[in-house]
C-alpha cells in the first residue's frame, strides 16, 4: 500500500502593531500572498484596539490580539503572548511591518522559518531572515504590498485594498437605516491621532450647516477623548443637527454604517481608509499636504475618491463631495 504524503498548509504570519489606517493599508500583501498561496492560511498579530481592522480584511484567515497597554505589556506580557500563541513553530514566515521592534522579537520566539522586516533597527540584522529588503515604494499600500517580493523574488500586485462589511446583519445600522430612511446621509471625521491633520472647528460648523442646508443629515464618527471634546465643541458653538455617533461603534459597526452613506468626508487618519476600502465613496482632506503623496487613495485604484491637498474651504470640500456623490456605481 502507497502511503500520500501529507503536504502541511503553509501559514503566514502579518506582525502590525501599529495604528487602524496602518493596520487596513496591509491588505494588499494579504491579497498577495493568496494570489501566490491560494491554499495558504493568514494569520494577523495586531494590537487589541485594532481587531476589527483585521479581521474584515479580504483574505485575513484568523486575528491574534496583542495588548500592548496590558496583558501582554513588557518583556513578560510579550514572554506570555508567546507561550499562548497557538501557531508557535508552525508558521512559516513572517512579515513584520512598519519596522517593529517588539514584532522582530515575537517571530524570532515564535520560531518563524524566515522572519521579513524593514526596520534599519540592529535588531533586524540579528532576528529577520530575508532575502531581500521591499521595494521602497512613494505609496505606503504599495510598499506593503512588496513584502511578499523580498519573500518570492516575484514582482507583487498593486491591488486595491478591501475591507468587507455586512450591513444587513448589523442592528446598529439597520436601526439607523430605518431612522433616516428619507435622508441622505454623509458621514464625517474631523479628528485623528495627529491635531495638525484635524479640521477646524469652524469648517466642520460650516460644512455640517452647508449640508443640513441641502437636506442632508451627518454621521459624525470618531473614538476617544479628542473626538469627544471635539463634538462638545461643535455643539457649544450652536452647530447641534448631527448625529454624534462618537464611541457608539467598534470599527465594524462604523464600517456597515458607511454603507448607508451616499459619501464619507474624512481628514487623513484611519476612518478614510476604512470609508474607501470597503467602496463607499471618499473626500480625503490632508491639512499636511506633503502627506498626501505616501497615504491618500490612489485615483486608480479607487475612482470613487477624492483627495483634497490644497483649497480647504468648505464650498471646495462641498464641490468634491458632489463629484464623489455622482461616482456611487464605482464601488470597488
Amino acid at each position: 500500500m502507497v502511503m500520500e504524503k501529507v503536504v502541511q498548509q503553509k501559514i503566514f504570519l502579518i506582525i502590525n502593531l501599529s495604528f487602524f489606517g496602518d493596520v487596513l493599508l496591509t491588505n494588499a500583501l494579504c491579497q498577495n500572498i493568496k494570489l501566490n498561496y491560494p491554499d495558504s492560511k493568514i494569520v494577523f498579530v495586531v494590537n487589541k484596539p485594532f481587531y476589527d481592522a483585521a479581521k474584515y480584511q479580504k483574505d485575513v484567515d484568523d486575528v491574534i490580539c496583542f495588548d500592548k497597554n496590558s496583558e501582554n505589556k513588557g518583556i513578560f506580557g510579550l514572554l506570555k503572548f508567546v507561550r499562548d500563541f497557538p501557531y508557535r513553530k508552525k508558521i512559516d514566515t513572517a512579515f513584520i511591518l512598519y519596522g517593529n521592534d517588539r514584532g522582530m522579537i515575537m517571530s524570532y520566539l515564535l520560531k518563524c522559518k524566515n522572519r521579513i522586516s524593514s526596520s534599519g533597527s540592529p535588531l533586524k540584522h540579528l532576528l529577520t531572515v530575508n532575502t531581500e529588503e521591499p521595494v521602497r515604494f512613494k505609496h505606503m499600500q504599495d510598499r506593503n504590498a512588496s513584502f511578499i517580493t523580498a519573500f518570492t523574488g516575484k514582482k507583487n500586485k498593486i491591488l486595491p485594498i478591501k475591507y468587507i462589511t455586512n450591513p444587513e446583519n448589523d442592528n446598529l445600522a439597520m436601526s439607523l437605516k430605518k431612522e433616516f430612511a428619507d435622508k441622505e446621509l454623509i458621514g464625517l471625521c474631523t479628528v485623528g491621532k495627529k491635531v495638525k491633520n484635524n479640521m477646524p472647528l469652524d469648517t466642520a460648523a460650516e460644512l455640517i450647516e452647508s449640508l443640513n442646508a441641502q437636506n442632508k443629515t451627518v454621521l459624525y464618527f470618531g473614538a476617544g477623548k479628542d473626538c469627544r471634546e471635539y463634538a462638545n465643541s461643535l455643539k457649544k458653538t450652536g452647530c447641534v443637527n448631527f448625529i454624534d455617533l462618537t464611541d457608539i461603534t467598534t470599527i465594524y459597526q462604523m464600517a456597515n454604517i458607511m454603507q448607508l452613506c451616499s459619501a464619507v468626508i474624512s481628514i487623513d487618519t484611519g476612518t478614510l481608509h476604512l470609508a474607501y476600502s470597503s467602496g463607499v465613496p471618499s473626500v480625503g482632506i490632508y491639512y499636511q499636504p506633503h502627506l498626501a503623496q505616501k497615504w491618500a487613495p490612489r485615483k486608480d485604484l479607487y475612482p470613487h475618491t477624492v483627495v483634497i491637498d490644497k483649497d480647504f474651504s468648505t464650498a471646495n470640500i462641498l464641490q468634491k463631495l458632489s463629484e464623489v456623490t455622482s461616482l456611487n456605481h464605482l464601488k470597488i
